[in-house]
């Protein structure tokens, strides 16, 4: 509870900022009518995470026909407000260097007057922020409810056998089923994959956050229909929202003969067209607080799950957490597939906007002749995404 407290305030002190980021830019937007109204709204969005908390449902809980349109609310508001506090402040702070140090550049030369225009292109550019705000927000929440694509990616490798040449794997990641996304929007993801011909499926953590939906999850992925079936590991999400209940849904599934295998630091050897290709996944390595550091924990796994490789097989790594991938090609793993980060969920010009944010961002990544996909994932958690879709990823081994 007290984790979801301080959230809270987080929340508030960003709509703080951004109304008085925006009363300096804007100084007659907001009258006192409007100050009411700006208080209305704000209130309005953090209704969706204090009432859940309130009613004890927790911030994963749901109030049919309430909570999504509440949450969306918030997310639109929020982001928003973030947008005018980290855009209008610097833009406070030059407006406000300039008329400390150079006074002169607003007047004229000649006359003495104020240069008007060249003190309207300022005002006029600070109240433009508001506006970017809300287009930012409007368009990014668009494109993250929008649903996904299909992302065709080739990975080219040194010795491929000739047996794997063409090989298809179809990756879903980050799905996050839960208010925005729902276990039909699983079925098609899945579906997508059966209908490119995929030779197997691989999911990468992250399934589901709301567990009351967890056996109409578990019934979309056995729609799977790939040659060899389905390939699951665990992301963070699955140990925070309950792993009991995440664990026995995955044990039904093989109980009852459905074509999807859960790895939890294991691996599984299949064969096509006569060659061996072992599949290794990787736990999560924060699991718990217990298991120590990153590093501690991608150690264990790597010592653990890549038991029995040998030279002869190609060998394929699910690991959730991206950062896993020097691990992988350690042990001899030609292809990793990660999730985790969402691509940042935001990105210019291909660029994700907070690729400082983990060593493996997004995309394909080369080290010698091992490989690395990161996925930019098929759901959300936070329905914003501004140059990063939601991506159903198929990728084709090819020989280099």
């Amino acid at each position: 509870m007290s984790m979801w407290i301080g959230r809270i305030l987080a929340l508030v002190v960003v709509n703080l900022l951004g109304y008085l980021v925006l009363k300096r830019l804007w100084p007659g937007l907001l009258n006192a009518r409007r100050v009411g109204v700006f208080l209305a709204l704000t209130l309005l969005s953090l209704v969706a995470w204090t009432l859940l908390v309130a009613l004890g449902l927790g911030p994963q809980g749901q109030v049919p026909g309430l909570t999504a349109p509440l949450k969306l609310f918030f997310v639109g508001w929020t982001v928003a407000a973030m947008i005018v506090a980290v855009f209008g402040l610097p833009f406070l702070l030059v407006r406000w260097w300039r008329g400390r140090r150079a006074p002169a550049l607003a007047v004229d030369p000649v006359s003495g007057a104020v240069d008007l225009e060249r003190r309207s292109l300022l005002v006029n550019a600070g109240r433009a922020v508001p506006f970017l705000a809300m287009g930012t927000s409007s368009a990014g929440i668009a494109t993250g409810i929008s649903g996904f694509e299909v992302l065709e990616v080739e990975v080219r490798m040194k010795d491929l056998p000739p047996a794997l040449e063409g090989f298809r794997i179809g990756q879903i990641t980050d799905v996050h089923v839960g208010t925005f996304i729902s276990p039909e929007y699983v079925r098609q993801a899945v579906a997508a994959m059966n209908e490119a011909g995929v030779h197997l499926q691989v999911m990468t953590g992250d399934l589901i956050d709301d567990l009351t939906q967890l056996d109409e999850t578990m019934e979309a992925l056995a729609g799977c229909r790939a040659q060899h079936g389905m390939v699951a590991i665990l992301g963070n999400h699955e140990y925070w929202r309950g792993i009991g209940p995440i664990l026995e849904g995955y044990k039904g599934l093989e109980k009852r003969g459905a074509p999807v295998r859960l790895l939890v630091d294991a691996s599984h050897v299949l064969e096509h067209g006569g060659q061996r290709l072992r599949v290794v996944g990787v736990d999560y390595p924060m699991r718990s607080r217990r298991v120590g550091s990153k590093a501690e924990g991608f150690r264990r796994s790597s010592e653990t799950a890549f038991q029995g490789t040998s030279p002869e097989e190609l060998v394929l790594c699910l690991t959730h957490h991206p950062s896993f991938f020097p691990y992988a090609a350690e042990r001899g793993a030609h292809l990793t597939l990660a999730g985790h980060t969402h691509g940042g969920q935001v990105a210019l010009l291909g660029m994700p906007l907070f690729w400082f944010a983990f060593e493996f961002m997004l995309g394909r990544y080369r080290w010698k002749d091992r490989h690395l996909y990161v996925s930019g994932g098929t759901g959300h958690w936070l329905p914003f995404r501004i140059g990063v879709p939601p991506e159903v990823t198929i990728l084709t081994l090819r020989a280099a």
